[in-house]
């Protein structure tokens, strides 16, 4: 039997109400107490319920509806607007009875156990709510107070901070769609697992939770990890999660908008359904398509296919669902390798009076593609989605069909459907031995390799190659090398590995034709086929007709470079003579860096000395930024003093002979790297003469002028300060402090000069910075109380040995405007 609440009721005598307690009451209206018609307390309005007849017994404990905003804000001007209760002294003294079987009544202990049973309420959440209520009271009491005793600015700030707190508590979530999820929060928990489920609360309460409306990555990252950890717990009273919190879990774990990653999506979706399926918490259409799409891709195939057909009634008849319903059977049944039910789904989408989107053909073309018995079918298909396209039909969609038929290995099929791209269907080329001359030229070739590697299909692009050889077609080398170059840029090994043989296969159809050029007889060229080796597996091997080029040779000598594979570098260059190609400066760069690496210094200066002057390459920047590079003291962690020396006069060879060549800058990146990489050097070598040389030098052949973040590195003797360690930062400070006090010291030179010492010219800015560079120079050196008279005479020598005393000492504009490395477009790029 229910719980019989006591009714309230003057007119209606009852035998389980003592007569004190009428007395009391007929006294009470008699007197006609102001407390009737506001109860003092939360216990007295409960009082107020139905009549117990026309009550019903509560199915379950439930959570009590938070007052709005609106109503809390009510209340409190309620209350404010009531005068204070007159007391007459006297307690109205009521008791509570319960039935716990017919004709057996119980007397309640006190009103908190009639409220329990009364309202079905936790004792927590009872209390939680009577403590609301007495504090709103108090509030507005004491706002009461405030105004009587003339603080009505004050009261009334206080009243718009209550209103604000209580519009910011009970606001709720919004949804990207503007949807409102109310208060989330999951009641009816004890016990030790409980602390799972109220971390999921505090989740769920965060302000910075879905912010915006749009979840976040770390929103998804951090609900997953929450919900998981609850689980088990909640599993064992689904019913206490409140509907709103469901919905509010999917839309956050089902969220792929932009900028999130969630690559789990389908799997939490998963695990999610089955919970609210075990809930009892039915799914929307649009969770009902969803959740089957999961079912497939978490590998339940047949039942997800299965859930599929089920629906079809509800989810296949209805005009919101029809489209996404009958898409996503196409996909699964294609995937499960059932085509003719695509095909039929496919027709039914298409049939109807619904948009059409013929692009729904795409998956039945891949799959029928896969299987050799269906390519014919597949390019039927492709024919009907590019019919119903029409001029809709876009370059993307080209390029998908045209990836599909590449990796089914129907390269026909994919050049083909390239021609209609390219044509618009007006040449067919399916079953022709020989291709047309719009179509059979490897100009059209290389376009369709050169949008193949640029969209990223590299494998695609080589089936090309060897379907284009065998109609006769060979490829040119720009195209092939920019495949070897994707291919190596990519960084896989299996890649590596098919980029050197294309590479090496290039390299082998160069030596042929060079040994065939070396022959009296010129007619057995035309005679020449040469043999095919053999795979592992029993394939014959891929004999490439295009012949390498420098380039070939310069993109496996920067690999090799790469890898520190110097044996295979100088197995690239004794080819490189016998495949008769000039060997350039970027071949060149390559195999100094490699020895350099190796090792082997000495004979990266001795190769540099044989190819400029005996085989006359050319260098350039880049030659001599590797050759810096190549000195122990860029090299080696633990200086030795003796290889010091020696790189102290390597240093100044390489500066002149940097200054005759004949080269000029071809990037900003060199032309940042190389003075810099030149004064680090020379003053790590402590050749502090030919430090100021070079500076003077590479201000009039560069327009090189030394940043102040250069001059702090160098003050602090490192090269890079990236890593912000301890040590690190005190060497920035003290480096930077440095060279504070030497401006300080040229701005004192400046004043006592007759200079103001401020609003420098820009001119005078760049002096500043070459005059710190040298007092730099000279402080290391411990030379810095030197007189400039006696400095003098030791820059001149060191002038004359570095190549640049016309420059530095004689000031030759005749020959400062023959050596300047800096061209009038590179200077232009550089302002």
């Amino acid at each position: 039997m229910p719980p019989r609440a006591f009714s309230l009721d003057l007119s209606r005598r009852s035998s389980y109400v003592c007569k004190s307690c009428l007395d009391s009451l007929r006294s009470a209206n008699a007197t006609a107490a102001p407390w009737l018609a506001r109860p003092s307390s939360s216990a007295s309005r409960r009082v107020r319920a139905p009549p117990i007849s026309s009550r019903r017994p509560p199915a379950a404990p439930a959570v009590p509806a938070i007052p709005s905003p609106a109503e809390l804000q009510r209340m409190l001007a309620e209350e404010l607007e009531r005068p204070e209760p007159e007391t007459n002294g006297g307690a109205l003294d009521i008791n509570f009875y319960t039935q716990e079987a017919p004709g057996k009544l119980r007397r309640l202990r006190d009103k908190d156990e009639f409220s329990t049973i009364n309202d079905g309420l936790d004792t927590e959440i009872a209390t939680a709510i009577d403590d609301l209520e007495k504090q709103m009271i108090n509030t507005a009491k004491m706002l009461q107070r405030m105004e009587k005793t003339g603080g009505q600015d004050k009261a009334e700030a206080l009243r718009k901070h209550f209103k604000k707190t209580l519009r910011l508590q009970y606001k709720g979530k919004t949804g990207p769609e503007a949807e409102e999820y109310g208060l989330l929060r999951i009641a009816g928990f004890s016990g030790p697992r409980q602390r799972t489920v109220a971390n999921l609360n505090t989740f769920l309460a965060r302000d910075s939770v879905v912010k915006g409306g749009i979840p976040r990555a770390k929103d998804v990252a951090e609900c997953w990890k929450f919900y998981s950890a609850a689980r088990k717990t909640l599993s064992l009273a689904w019913d206490n999660v409140p509907r709103e919190v469901w919905n509010f879990l999917w839309m956050v774990l089902s969220w792929e908008g932009e900028g999130v990653e969630n690559p789990n999506r389908m799997q939490h979706i998963y695990v999610l359904a089955k919970d609210m399926q075990a809930a009892g918490v039915p799914l929307r259409d649009s969770q009902q398509l969803l959740a089957i799409e999961a079912m497939f891709i978490e590998g339940w195939e047949e039942e997800a296919i299965e859930s599929w057909k089920k629906a079809v009634v509800t989810l296949g008849s209805k005009p919101d669902t029809f489209a996404d319903y009958w898409e996503l059977g196409v996909r699964m049944c294609c995937l499960h390798g059932d085509t003719d039910r695509a095909q039929r789904a496919a027709d039914t989408l298409l049939k109807s009076s619904h948009p059409p989107n013929a692009r729904i053909l795409l998956p039945i073309i891949r799959a029928m593609a896969a299987k050799e018995a269906t390519v014919a079918q597949s390019w039927e298909a492709y024919t009907d989605m590019r019919t119903l396209l029409g001029e809709s039909m876009t370059i993307e969609d080209y390029d998908e069909v045209i990836a599909i038929f590449l990796t089914s290995d129907c390269t026909e099929y994919a050049l083909q459907a390239f021609v209609d791209m390219m044509f618009s269907g007006a040449v067919d080329i399916r079953g022709k031995t020989r291709l047309p001359l719009s179509v059979g030229n490897h100009f059209f070739i290389g376009k369709w390799l050169k949008r193949l590697i640029g969209v990223g299909d590299l494998e695609g692009a080589y089936k090309v190659v060897v379907f284009a050889q065998n109609k006769g077609i060979t490829s040119s080398p720009i195209q092939l090398n920019g495949l070897i170059g994707a291919w190596l840029r990519s960084g896989s090994a299996e890649n590596q590995e098919k980029a050197e043989a294309l590479a090496w296969s290039m390299i082998r159809a160069r030596l042929d034709h060079v040994k065939l050029r070396q022959r009296r007889d010129v007619v057995q060229f035309y005679h020449y086929d040469p043999p095919a080796t053999e795979k592992k597996d029993g394939e014959a091997e891929f004999i490439c007709q295009t012949r390498a080029t420098a380039e070939t040779f310069s993109l496996l000598a920067e690999n090799y470079c790469q890898r520190r594979l110097h044996g295979r570098l100088q197995e690239l260059f004794e080819v490189l003579k016998q495949a008769e190609i000039g060997t350039t400066s970027f071949l060149m760069n390559q195999l100094i860096r490699s020895y350099s690496q190796n090792g082997e210094a000495e004979a990266a200066a001795s190769l540099y000395e044989t190819m400029t002057k005996e085989q006359h390459i050319r260098p350039d920047g880049h030659t001599f930024l590797t050759l810096f590079n190549s000195l122990s003291v860029n090299r080696l962690v633990q200086r030795d003093p003796e290889l010091a020396k020696r790189d102290m006069a390597s240093a100044r060879q390489f500066f002149r002979d940097m200054v005759e060549a004949d080269w000029t800058f071809d990037s900003p990146k060199i032309f940042a790297q190389l003075p810099r990489t030149i004064l680090f050097s020379m003053l790590k070598a402590k050749d502090y003469r030919g430090t100021i040389v070079a500076a003077r030098a590479m201000k009039d052949i560069f327009a090189f002028h030394p940043p102040e973040t250069l001059l702090i590195e160098l003050a602090t003797g490192a090269g890079s300060l990236q890593v912000k360690t301890k040590r690190n930062m005190e060497r920035l400070v003290g480096g930077r402090k440095t060279i504070e006090t030497l401006m300080k010291k040229h701005r004192m030179e400046l004043i006592k000069a007759g200079h103001p010492g401020v609003d420098m010219t820009d001119e005078e800015k760049i002096n500043e910075l070459h005059d710190v560079l040298e007092k730099l120079v000279l402080l290391k050196a411990g030379a810095q109380n030197v007189a400039q008279k006696d400095v003098e005479p030791l820059l001149q020598e060191a002038a004359r040995e570095m190549g640049v005393y016309d420059i530095v000492v004689a000031r030759n504009a005749a020959e400062i405007a023959r050596r300047r490395k800096l061209d009038q477009q590179m200077a232009a790029g550089l302002v």
